[in-house]
């Protein structure tokens, strides 16, 4: 769907664990809004974001497609290999003493990122303090 396009909501369902199915597609619930099954319209906004629209329009709530994303965390032995693959996110730098491990899965871009987050942010309980210098995390969708 291009971005700017609305979309008339013709079937909607609440689904378990912030999902729900619009039109036959699933989506997650990003921020969800009182009696959401309501929801008019669907719109793409130019950051990518789809929106839903309602009756009372100042309403809204903003999900994202459904996906199935795996959290790696790279180790590497070498940090001149750790930034040649930052750049690159080329497998064929990786050495053989350098580690690839799933840690984590999310179900959209927007947790994914916050997984991420919660290794990379100093304040955060799961800070890595070697993040950046000898442990990248990714994220990757498995088609």
């Amino acid at each position: 769907m291009a971005k700017g396009k609305k979309t008339v909501i013709k079937e909607i369902k609440l689904l378990p664990n912030d999902e729900i199915l619009i039109n036959g597609k699933e989506y997650i619930i990003l921020e969800n809004t009182k009696d959401i099954e309501k929801a008019l319209t669907m719109k793409i906004s130019s950051n990518g974001n789809r929106l839903l629209r309602f009756e009372d329009e100042s309403k809204k709530a903003r999900i994202d497609v459904k996906r199935n994303i795996d959290i790696i965390k790279y180790t590497f032995l070498n940090p001149e290999t750790t930034k040649k693959f930052n750049k690159s996110h080329n497998r064929s730098d990786l050495t053989k003493g350098d580690k690839a491990e799933v840690i984590d899965n999310a179900n959209s871009f927007v947790k994914a990122r916050k997984i991420i987050d919660s290794y990379t942010t100093k304040t955060s309980e799961n800070f890595d303090i070697n993040a950046g210098k000898t442990t990248l995390y990714m994220f990757e969708e498995i088609k």
